[in-house]
């Protein structure tokens, strides 16, 4: 169901593409459940799918240009990150805290 969300919203209609896709969606499960900090959460998607979705999509319209959070031209430079994006975060309840 997340696969064929994903692939309707960028307008994907062949199959070719699909492992790439399934990729993001593994990435997207682990990234939020260390967001969470919740252990293993077992049933991604019905839970958070529309955060799987949004972070699958950010993923392949960055693609060849994973990381760059900014680049500037003059003098280029570029900034990088690999954490959840707000728009996903948004989507997300709030992380639970651990206590030591």
């Amino acid at each position: 169901m997340i696969l064929e969300d994903i692939k309707t919203m960028l307008e994907i209609e062949d199959t070719l593409q699909d492992n790439l896709i399934s990729i993001y969606i593994r990435k997207a499960k682990i990234l939020i459940t260390n967001y969470l900090n919740l252990g293993d959460i077992v049933d991604f998607e019905t839970l958070y799918p529309d955060a799987i979705i949004e972070y699958s999509i950010i993923c392949m319209n960055k693609r060849g240009n994973e990381g760059i959070k900014s680049f500037a031209q003059g003098a280029i430079s570029a900034t990088y990150g690999d954490d959840l994006q707000i728009s996903v975060k948004n989507l997300l309840p709030l992380p639970c805290i651990r206590m030591r």
